[in-house]
């Protein structure tokens, strides 16, 4: 995955809890998966090596995507630009965040993705989040299109790990959002090309 740096057609697709059998064979979420430290296990860590050395360590394993999405934070959408989503794609999008920082820019470079989206948060690089341009709005239309398809519920995706999984850019969720994001851009395009028809008759 890492290797594929700044791959524009991978995304980050959803994230879930860690899931560890319990005694009696159930589930506990965000139980520590085999070979994690939990809590008692960082404190006894933190006596024996010192707070530095845990400190280190933990930050080693911090999720870059969880660290944004995880927080609150992002911004919702401009109300235009929503407005315009929302009839293009028939969806309401009040509750979707947009993330665009430089921690939202890290953690999407961080995972090879221009953007991906987790949820309702939609994080973008710098660059890609540009409702000003056909090729930014198509690649919102294209994350929004995320946001529906996990309110479905899970999608598919290798796990890059912290509970990440990442979509493979030939699978059925990316090649369905970019015929959508496609799909709904082409309305602007009809749009925009009927009153210049309209002109030359």
């Amino acid at each position: 995955m890492y290797a594929h740096e700044l791959d524009p057609q991978q995304h980050v697709t959803s994230v879930a809890p860690v899931r560890r059998a319990g005694p009696a064979g159930g589930e506990h979420a965000n139980a520590a998966p085999p070979g994690v430290l939990g809590a008692s296990g960082i404190l006894r860590l933190q006596r024996e090596a010192g707070n530095g050395a845990v400190a280190g360590m933990l930050e080693e394993e911090r999720s870059p995507v969880l660290d944004v999405v995880g927080r609150g934070g992002g911004s919702p959408m401009e109300s235009g630009l929503r407005r315009d989503m929302e009839t293009r794609l028939g969806a309401d999008f009040s509750d979707v965040r947009i993330h665009t920082d430089a921690r939202a820019h890290d953690s999407a470079r961080s995972v090879g993705a221009r953007a991906y989206t987790v949820g309702s948060d939609v994080v973008f690089q710098r660059e890609a989040f540009d409702p000003s341009s056909r090729a930014g709005r198509t690649t919102i239309a294209h994350e929004l299109t995320h946001v529906i398809q996990q309110r479905s519920g899970p999608v598919a995706g290798s796990d890059a790990g912290n509970g990440v999984r990442v979509s493979d850019p030939g699978d059925s969720f990316e090649l369905a959002a970019a015929a959508n994001a496609e799909a709904a851009m082409a309305v602007q395009r009809q749009e925009e090309e009927a009153p210049e028809e309209e002109l030359q008759e």
